[in-house]
């Protein structure tokens, strides 16, 4: 055993050293839920399956999850293993499904399917570290406590192991590492707003949220909500207003980008005719593209039934700008975050005279939020905020917008809408189709 372990050891070491330094070297917060039937969201927990013949199940809250995260995680081991991309580490965080089943899958996948046992596989947050959808929380003196700052109730509650590791991988680095936010905000968020010195070992955080200003987000003319944001609006939030946000680059993949490839008429699909994996093949390529496969049905099926086609990739767009940034039309903007009116709490929040609720919390009537106040209300109340980019580099504005503080569920933060590069386009037609092809490469 010591002597596998030693070898074990000399091969990753090995490995390590022989990356080229313009390699870039990432890591990943990611909730990675491929294979798992559960509550979306991280609302409950329910076993891990990677049945073929799995079926939507018991109850509305409880679905084959999404398949993106995995599909990225695989194509960047890849990428990795022919000298493309250098994978650090993976955090996973809830999102997709809970945290405990997710953990499963992202071992299994790295270092069994992959047979990566040398790249950390740490867990994240369970859950949004803060108050979301709910009032500023009065603590025993019955005094209000911020949630912003060193001292506020997301600092003080957002550490885990695996921001602890986050740390110490980006402080030992010896280079600058990209960070790829492929789920909820939450454990980057805890990063920059508890370690913002962590910004000179920062290369850019690549984000996969956002819409363009005036943008309604749909698949297949079905109204979609940008999930990674409204998970934790607040770590959102507090991610763009940190110091460090000032200065790391950061790059939001939009929706406007992102969604082209679901869409009827320009779907990237995946299926046993689309991923052929490697050839010549081997047992291991087999092994690891038959999982993939298998265990993506169920959701594929799931997303059909809803949206008339199959899901097809959006955490991948993260993976190919860091390694083909070319791909894509890519320009300034100014992020920002606009709030929905009205909570449930708000003295504004319109009631009978019962006291009854006469609209759907969040969706007032000519609402600044895109899509929300129309017949789309109801599957939008959950929908506290949006996380918008405007083009208008002349007026940046405020960064938080609307209804704050005790009516609403984001702090008053005191600044101006931030910086980023937006990406919003393929560059050409050409560059879509080596999109397609490179995904259908190296995705297995």
């Amino acid at each position: 055993m010591g002597m596998l372990f030693l070898m074990s050891l000399i091969s990753s070491v090995a490995l390590a050293s022989s990356y080229p330094t313009d390699v870039p070297r990432i890591m990943f917060s990611t909730d990675v839920a491929n294979g798992i039937i559960s509550t979306h969201g991280a609302q409950g927990s329910s076993p891990v399956s990677f049945s073929t013949t799995a079926t939507y199940q018991r109850d509305t809250a409880v679905a084959p999850q999404d398949v993106d995260d995995g599909f990225t995680l695989a194509m960047a081991l890849n990428l990795d293993a022919v000298g493309l991309v250098e994978v650090d580490s993976i955090i996973p965080t809830y999102g997709n499904a809970p945290l405990p089943e997710e953990m499963a899958v992202a071992l299994f996948l790295t270092h069994v399917m992959k047979q990566r046992s040398d790249i950390p596989v740490v867990p994240g947050a369970m859950a949004q570290a803060s108050q979301t959808l709910h009032a500023t929380s009065q603590w025993f003196s019955g005094a209000n406590i911020q949630i912003e700052g060193s001292g506020g109730s997301f600092a003080i509650s957002c550490r885990n192991s695996g921001v602890e590791m986050m740390y110490r991988r980006l402080v030992t680095s010896n280079k600058p590492i990209t960070i790829l936010a492929i789920g909820p905000l939450t454990d980057v968020a805890c990063l920059l707003t508890t370690s913002p010195e962590i910004k000179a070992k920062i290369s850019e955080i690549i984000i996969l949220d956002s819409r363009l200003e005036g943008e309604s987000v749909s698949v297949n003319g079905k109204i979609v909500n940008d999930f990674n944001f409204r998970m934790d609006p607040i770590a959102g939030a507090l991610l763009f207003a940190s110091e460090a946000a000032r200065e790391i680059p950061i790059r939001l993949i939009s929706f406007s980008l992102s969604g082209q490839t679901s869409q009827a008429g320009d779907l990237i699909e995946f299926n046993s005719t689309t991923l052929k994996g490697p050839t010549p093949a081997t047992p291991e390529s087999q092994f690891s593209l038959n999982l993939l496969l298998e265990s993506s049905v169920p959701r594929m099926q799931y997303w059909e039934g809803i949206f008339g086609t199959p899901q097809g990739p959006f955490d991948q767009y993260t993976l190919a700008a860091v390694v083909w940034p070319e791909l894509f039309k890519c320009q300034a903007g100014i992020a920002y975050i606009q709030q929905c009116p009205y909570p449930a709490w708000s003295p504004l929040f319109p009631v009978d005279a019962d006291g009854n609720p006469t609209q759907e919390p969040y969706n007032a009537p000519e609402n600044p939020c895109m899509d929300h106040g129309t017949e789309n209300g109801k599957s939008l109340s959950e929908i506290s905020a949006e996380l918008v980019v405007s083009l208008n580099l002349n007026n940046p504005g405020s960064l938080i917008r609307g209804i704050t503080g005790i009516d609403g569920n984001i702090p008053k933060l005191n600044q101006s809408a931030l910086p980023v590069t937006v990406c919003t386009d393929f560059a050409s037609p050409s560059a879509r189709q080596l999109f397609q092809e490179l995904l259908y490469e190296y995705t297995w």
